[in-house]
């Protein structure tokens, strides 16, 4: 049976009002999402997130005809009762912004027009709620003295023929025509002639009055205007919105959904008045909300999230739950078995092919710094002591260890002794030195990478199973369905059914990943320039990376985070980070990382993990890099290329000696560049 891609791109915005209701999963809990919306509170707020952490589904979510379609057998008056709000949901794209921004010798003119058209959709929205409830109810409900209250503030001749709360519906899309017609026709002839029927503000906020004496019950029920997509609203226009919010005043509230940069004002049209955080409104955001709840919770999201997606395909849930309680995604992709020392995947991918590169390369290295020290060691004897009889992982594991702890004034072939001493004990089961064991439990995943790149074979680093897909997409459920959607694709061209008999096979899943990351660095975040010169600065970063994880002497475990002081940014790299966040190319660690220093806590970000099959890096964030102020300008401010260029250059050679790195600490010569 041949199915729709259960995992194919879709916006919410794009979704039947049923598809909200059905495709809806609770993030751990109903209360969760209820602290983010907060329907009940008068104060107004801002949602601000990355694409795909699902701004517009929860507006849409508690929308009253969203609502009202979870519960077809309650009226609608008493569905409202029942809520204790009235939520009117517009996306901003619905508006045509670009219309309202012509000229800008009336730029005032026009910024109240758009004002006036923003307000009637909004009113008209919640008047097509209060149609349904009227149909749907068997109460009375006082037309006449809804209109009456409205005609107080509404100066229009034509109020006067209404009777109806469905003539009022009719004349606010007349009147949303009227401006449609006239803003036509100013194209052509430059003038715009509309009569405006209320100010800004006196219209989609004073209705709850009218509300009120329409029907008893609406009384302590409020209006809440649900504004998705607040970006693409002009800086003018958004002073619009945030006139509306300030002018509020317990008559109706605003959730406004937008991306992390969202907001490109908090004034208003009264004189560039600005909004207070905690006074006219409240700020979340979505992305660190939902970080903050844990791989655990979110994996579980997950879970119900993927299965609601394949029943809604055609999938039969009893099949896919395979007489389990609890649905597991895990089961349906293959993995690599884990055993001692990563043998399945040394074995599956011939990955002891790569002494054959790290050997020569090692001896090369030592017989070049001994010469240079006159250390009189001989670099084959030390390499041989090192790598004898152990499996390739212990043999990465044991360079690695002499290159961190080898000094120039020791004995350096005793210290090969030790280490081969301590990898035969370990790898035997035995009791050894704790520093062994803590090592390879740190160290393994990425020496693992560097035989895949040190191999013959030439194979890929693999990126496979559900668990990691889940952590590849922190915490965001688009980033989920890019990597599922791949997957299907590619496993459908070679006759494979995901989620089907047949595992998705370890290749197609890594080539899955790759093309995710490729996805979302080249096409899923384009915003001209801007985003040019942030892509420019996350390549550096990741080189910076890559060069710590793929050296002879790691710098960092699994380096995918790096920490700095925020008073090192210049202004054109402060700029182009915040741009990679707003982006979402790299996230924010809030606890960041005390400076060893001084009391100071530095600022800590990490790659997005759904980036790291482009570079190879690891996907989990354990250790961080600390930058200076030279290397951190040089990879955030874009005009610096050929100081990076440099500084890249001696980071390669830092860290793939054994002298230049002492405890972690450069010598005199790298100190003074470093």
């Amino acid at each position: 049976m041949e199915r729709d891609n259960p995992f194919a791109l879709f916006k919410a915005s794009e979704y039947t009002d049923e598809e909200i209701n059905s495709l809806w999963v609770d993030i751990g809990s109903s209360a969760i999402i209820e602290r983010i919306i907060e329907p009940k509170s008068g104060v107004s707020k801002f949602i601000l997130g990355g694409k795909g952490t699902g701004k517009t589904h929860i507006l849409r979510y508690f929308s009253y005809p969203v609502v009202r379609l979870r519960n077809p057998e309650v009226d609608g008056l008493s569905l409202v009762k029942r809520q204790g709000f009235l939520a009117v949901f517009l996306r901003a794209t619905g508006v045509d912004a670009a219309r309202f921004e012509v000229s800008s010798e009336y730029s005032k003119k026009w910024q109240q027009l758009f004002g006036i058209y923003l307000e009637l959709r909004l009113v008209e929205g919640a008047i097509d709620s209060l149609c349904d409830i009227k149909n749907s109810s068997d109460q009375d409900f006082d037309d006449i003295a809804l209109l009456d209250d409205i005609k107080s503030f509404v100066s229009n001749k034509e109020m006067e023929n209404l009777k109806t709360v469905e003539n009022l519906r009719a004349w606010i899309v007349d009147q949303r025509k009227r401006i449609d017609i006239a803003i036509n026709n100013a194209a052509f002839s430059g003038r715009l002639e509309i009569e405006a029927p209320f100010s800004v503000g006196s219209f989609s906020l004073p209705i709850i009055k009218a509300v009120n004496k329409w029907n008893d019950a609406f009384k302590g029920i409020p209006i809440i205007y649900m504004v998705d997509e607040i970006e693409n609203f002009s800086e003018k226009q958004q002073e619009v919105v945030n006139s509306l919010i300030r002018y509020a005043e317990g008559m109706a509230s605003f959730r406004v959904t937008g991306r992390r940069y969202a907001l490109k004002t908090r004034a208003t049209m009264s004189g560039g008045e600005e909004n207070r955080e905690g006074s006219e409104f409240s700020t979340v955001f979505l992305d660190d909300i939902l970080m903050s709840k844990g791989a655990g919770k979110f994996l579980d999201f997950s879970k119900k999230f993927i299965l609601k997606r394949l029943v809604a395909s055609g999938f039969r849930e009893e099949v896919l739950l395979n007489n389990k309680e609890v649905f597991d995604p895990c089961s349906f992709f293959e993995t690599l078995p884990v055993t001692k020392f990563h043998q399945g995947a040394v074995s599956k991918y011939k990955l002891d092919s790569a002494h054959s590169s790290y050997g020569p390369a090692f001896i090369k290295t030592l017989e070049t710094e001994f010469r240079a020290e006159r250390i009189q060691s001989d670099p084959h004897e030390i390499y041989s002591t090192l790598v004898s009889d152990f499996p390739i992982m212990l043999q990465k594991l044991n360079i690695l260890l002499f290159a961190k702890k080898a000094k120039k004034n020791s004995d350096l072939f005793g210290l090969a002794e030790k280490i081969s001493e301590d990898a035969r004990k370990y790898s035997a089961g035995e009791s050894c030195a704790k520093y062994y064991s803590n090592a390879y439990g740190h160290y393994s995943t990425d020496l693992l990478a560097q035989l895949f790149r040190e191999a013959k074979t030439h194979s890929d680093y693999p990126y496979y199973g559900f668990d990691m897909f889940v952590r590849m997409a922190s915490a965001n459920p688009r980033n989920l369905l890019v990597i599922l959607n791949r997957v299907h694709e590619l496993a459908t061209f070679k006759n494979i059914e995901p989620f089907g008999e047949k595992k998705v096979p370890l290749k197609i899943q890594s080539q899955a990943a790759s093309e995710a990351a490729r996805f979302m660095y080249e096409s899923d975040t384009n915003f001209g320039s801007e985003t040019d010169k942030a892509r420019k600065a996350i390549d550096r970063l990741a080189e910076v990376l890559r060069t710590a994880r793929y050296a002879l002497n790691i710098p960092e475990v699994s380096p995918l985070a790096v920490s700095f002081s925020e008073s090192d940014l210049s202004e054109a790299a402060a700029r182009n980070l915040q741009n990679a966040i707003n982006y979402s190319f790299v996230f924010e660690v809030t606890d960041g990382r005390a400076d060893r220093n001084s009391d100071r806590v530095n600022r800590k970000i990490q790659l997005n993990p759904l980036l790291s099959p482009k570079w190879k890096l690891p996907i989990y964030r354990r250790g961080d890099i600390s930058l200076n102020k030279i290397l951190l300008c040089a990879i955030f401010d874009t005009q610096k290329g050929e100081e990076f260029d440099v500084l890249i250059k001696e980071l390669r050679g830092r860290w793939n000696s054994v002298f230049r790195v002492v405890h972690g600490k450069t010598d005199a010569a790298q100190r003074e560049l470093f």
